[in-house]
Order: structure tokens, then C-alpha cells, then sequence
């Protein structure tokens, strides 16, 4: 008796369907797919000419009392029955035109905001540069007064060289001289002498 309730609980839950134990409903969408005959004669009897899709765009020629002539987009004439075509777009044919604007929105809204970045590196760098600049003139005051001093200094005494760099001038002058000299001198010996060194 217990294993008979044991096995009639498992089928139970087996039946049960899954979704009742999760809460959540299946969900189904009715299609807005029509296929819709063009016809040769007004009574749209015998064999269609061409099957048309729903959100097909039809150019009326001719109306009747049950049935419009149209041409299609490719150029297709015929007769279709009027309890099928509406004034409106359809749905299916706005929401692919709306999905295009988007997508072509998205693609805008994506360069735009590469530039977007693009500018603001180029403002990061320019505030840069102006803290730059801005420093500068912070400066200028000071980098004046000390032209100024250094202006006064030299019209006062000329142009004042430090002690040891004079000195170490005079001797790079000698030395350049003596060099100078000592070269002139031999040449010169040499020269009076048929090329005999006699020193």
C-alpha cells in the first residue's frame, strides 16, 4: 500500500507541469505572417498569380465591391481580396523599419561618442597646457625683477668673468701660443736649412 502511494506521488509530480511548480506561465505569440493571393480575375478564383507577404506595399489601379486591383513594387498587376489589405503599415513592416532607424541611431551614437572621447583627451590636454601657461605667468614677475638686476649688474661694471676662469684662459692662451710659436720656428729653421733639424 505505501510503494502504491509512493508511485502514484511520483506520477503526480511527473504530470505536473514544471512551470506550475516555478510559478511561470508558457508564453506563445500569435504570428502576424499572411500570405495573400494575387489573382488574374476580379473574383480572385482560379490560380493566384503571385503570393504576397504581409507587409507587402501594393500601388491601388481599380476598386470593386469585394476585391481592389493592385500593382505590386515589382510591377505585378492583379486582383486581391479587399478584407485583407489595410491603409495602415503593418506592424511587422514599422517595427522592421524601426529597427533599422535604430541601429543606424546606435552606429551614430557610437561615432558620436569616440569623438566625445577624442575631445575630451584633446580638453585634458589643452587644461594641461594652460596650467602650463598659467604657471609661466606666475613666474614672469619674478623672471623680470631678476633681468633687471642682472641688466643693472652689467651696466654697472661690463661684463665681469670669475677670477679662475680668467686665469685658466691666460694659460689655455699661452700654452695655444707657445704651441703656435714653436711650430713657426721650426718650420722656418728647417726651411733655411734644407729640411735639417739642428736643435
Amino acid at each position: 500500500m505505501t510503494s502504491l502511494r509512493y508511485t502514484a506521488a511520483t506520477l503526480l509530480l511527473l504530470c505536473y507541469p514544471v512551470t506550475a511548480l516555478t510559478g511561470e506561465a508558457d508564453v506563445v505569440y500569435v504570428t502576424d505572417e499572411l500570405r495573400l493571393g494575387l489573382y488574374a480575375s476580379e473574383d480572385t478564383s482560379g490560380r493566384a498569380l503571385k503570393t504576397l507577404v504581409s507587409g507587402a506595399r501594393l500601388e491601388i489601379l481599380e476598386r470593386s465591391l469585394m476585391s481592389i486591383r493592385v500593382r505590386t513594387e515589382d510591377g505585378d498587376q492583379g486582383w486581391v481580396k479587399t478584407a485583407f489589405v489595410v491603409d495602415r503599415e503593418p506592424a511587422r513592416r514599422r517595427v522592421a523599419r524601426i529597427e533599422s532607424e535604430l541601429t543606424e541611431t546606435a552606429a551614430a551614437l557610437a561615432a558620436k561618442t569616440s569623438e566625445v572621447d577624442e575631445l575630451s583627451d584633446r580638453i585634458a590636454n589643452l587644461d594641461a597646457d594652460l596650467a602650463s601657461a598659467k604657471q609661466g605667468i606666475e613666474d614672469l614677475p619674478e623672471l623680470r625683477t631678476e633681468n633687471a638686476t642682472l641688466r643693472a649688474a652689467l651696466s654697472e661694471g661690463g661684463l665681469r668673468v670669475p677670477w679662475p676662469w680668467l686665469v685658466v684662459a691666460v694659460l689655455i692662451a699661452l700654452v695655444i701660443g707657445m704651441a703656435a710659436g714653436y711650430r713657426w720656428l721650426d718650420r722656418r729653421v728647417r726651411r733655411q736649412f734644407g729640411g735639417l733639424k739642428i736643435y
